[in-house]
């Protein structure tokens, strides 16, 4: 370390000068999933810089540590899925103001001799709870006809953490995001059933209600919509390989064994979020008994969505 001295005025102006750039920066919670990976490689490669969107990332390995960045108010966009971001409503505003395509594959380990979802039952699933993981868990085994009583489901929160110990044979199952379904599939571990494109998309971002009364920062999040989408275009293009293959490996911690054999293009664009899949979200807490008791679906999504 190389340090050196400095008058107490000069030090404490260039302190209050790093806070000034700081406040005025985006603070963006993401976590390694594929939904995340155009943040990543937006910042890594300056289309970020080059569009203007001053930005701090906020790494984090599970939604639950998002959800207490939002709540803390270390986080001015974050990356949850409706589901959460419905339960948040009770103790912060949060709205959605775009939607990514996120699969989810229920993954059984190669040593387990599980080749079919109906063999599921009386097994054990890692999942997340109470988010996309748990709803896509319980609607894939109501498909096998599987009684949920009949598997018992540990909450592994880290997306790292589920993939590694699904891999090295200590889960019977796990629900896994990309790119760490594509890494288990290659080590031979078996894609029992995988969400599809129809079907309810729940990964969102989404946007600190007390960000839409600072100008400065709603004009961010509205560049952040832009970056996101030119991040996505670059990636489809193969714009900058070594880049995405460094983020995947560093960021997301895959093997440089096979990190050059995960297909993870094309990545789909982001759209705007749908009533429909906020109201099948909130109808799936009512049931549950976990919907807040003042959520009003129409004010959750209608609310100040960029351009």
């Amino acid at each position: 370390m190389l340090a050196s001295c400095a008058h107490k005025q000069e030090a404490m102006l260039s302190i209050l000068e790093d806070k000034k750039v700081d406040s005025l920066a985006l603070h963006v919670a993401l976590m390694p999933t594929l939904g995340c990976l155009p943040i990543y490689y937006a910042e890594r490669t300056g289309i970020a810089d080059s569009l203007n969107l001053n930005i701090r990332l906020l790494r984090y390995t599970a939604q639950m540590d998002i959800d207490t960045a939002i709540t803390r108010g270390h986080a001015n966009v974050a990356y949850t899925d409706i589901i959460r971001a419905i339960r948040l409503t009770d103790s912060c505003h949060v709205f959605p103001f775009l939607a990514t395509y996120e699969p989810l594959t229920l993954i059984a380990p190669k040593g387990k001799r599980i080749s079919k979802m109906k063999q599921m039952s009386e097994k054990m699933i890692a999942i997340c709870r109470l988010c996309a993981t748990d709803y896509w868990c319980e609607k894939m085994l109501d498909s096998a006809k599987i009684s949920q009583d009949s598997v018992y489901r540990p909450q592994i929160n880290d997306v790292k953490l589920r993939s590694k110990m699904l891999c090295t044979g200590l889960l019977e199952g796990a629900m896994l995001e990309e790119p760490y379904a594509s890494w288990a599939a290659m080590e031979g571990n078996k894609k029992l059933q995988r969400t599809k494109e129809n079907t309810p998309q729940f990964a969102v971002w989404v946007i600190v209600d007390s960000l839409q009364k600072d100008k400065r920062k709603t004009e961010q999040t509205h560049k952040f919509v832009s970056v996101y989408k030119a991040a996505v275009e670059n990636i489809n293009k193969g714009l900058y390989p070594d880049t995405l293959r460094s983020i995947l490996i560093n960021e997301y911690e895959i093997p440089e064994s096979v990190v050059d054999s995960i297909k993870i293009t094309p990545i789909k664009q982001p759209f705007l979020p749908q009533k429909r899949d906020v109201e099948e979200a909130a109808s799936w807490l009512s049931k549950r008994g976990f919907l807040p008791k003042n959520f009003v679906s129409d004010q959750f999504i209608n609310a100040t969505i960029p351009n």
